[in-house]
């Protein structure tokens, strides 16, 4: 017996050398590393910045350049800028409104005021440092997206289209939320490099409730404008406007 079974071992090494040993194939994912392809798709939360200034504001003239500087050191899926003229040259009605809704006693519509994503983050009121921004910054970046934005543009010379959807991708309901827009551009000088030109609050669009996984399909259309011979940018966001922090739970940059 011991015979037999020598012969049928050695029988089994010559027909390994003659037609190889074939290995066990890993089924699919096995032997992939720790955390490889995680992530793929994921949605992060951009930071909206807001700052409301003016001509003539000493602190302005501090923070403005910090701010700016801020943003051409993050990527537009991370952080994006708007410039709001409270008063004078280059104020609107739409950002004095917007003005007064965030701070409805005059006593704190001094300037400059930063916002991030809205009052998520505690806003600066007066002078500041660059550090001091950016930990602001940091903080909203480091939170959970609970919406993502798609969003397209289209243009020609006299009107320009942005359309797209968002969706709930937490796991609760939203509810009260607006999708609103900016338009802005460079005007040439420290302050007004992403300075806006337009709110487009005539046609935000409300809706009750969102609930998880859901989406919901928007439109922006203006006219008159001349997007790529001007060198425009915007913005899309959406913000819960009932909250206390009128939060802006996403937003997206369009070139």
């Amino acid at each position: 017996m011991k015979k037999l079974l020598l012969i049928l071992v050695v029988i089994g090494l010559i027909a390994c050398l003659f037609v190889g040993c074939t290995p066990t194939t890993p089924s699919e994912g096995e032997g992939e590393g720790e955390g490889e392809g995680e992530g793929e798709g994921e949605v992060t939360r951009v930071v909206l910045v807001e700052i409301f200034s003016q001509f003539g504001c000493a602190y302005c003239e501090i923070v403005e350049p910090l701010v700016e500087q801020l943003a051409g050191e993050y990527t537009r899926d991370e952080m994006i800028l708007v410039e709001e003229r409270a008063y004078g040259l280059y104020s609107s009605d739409e950002i004095r409104d917007r003005y007064e809704w965030y701070f409805p006693s005059s006593s704190d519509r001094g300037t400059p005021n930063v916002l991030f994503n809205g009052f998520n983050t505690t806003h600066i009121h007066g002078s500041s440092t660059y550090y001091t921004i950016k930990s602001k910054i940091e903080i909203e970046l480091g939170k959970d997206a609970k919406i993502s934005i798609i969003a397209t543009r289209t243009s020609d010379s006299t009107t320009t289209t942005i359309s797209g959807t968002i969706t709930n991708i937490s796991s609760s309901s939203l509810g009260n939320l607006v999708i609103n827009g900016m338009i802005y551009k460079d005007l040439g000088d420290t302050g007004l490099n992403y300075a806006v030109t337009d709110i487009l609050e005539e046609q935000k669009e409300t809706i009750a409730t969102l609930e998880p996984g859901e989406s919901y399909n928007f439109s922006f259309t203006i006219e008159d404008i001349n997007w790529d011979g001007n060198n425009f940018h915007g913005v899309i966001f959406v913000q819960d406007t009932d909250s206390s922090t009128k939060e802006i739970l996403q937003a997206s940059y369009i070139d």
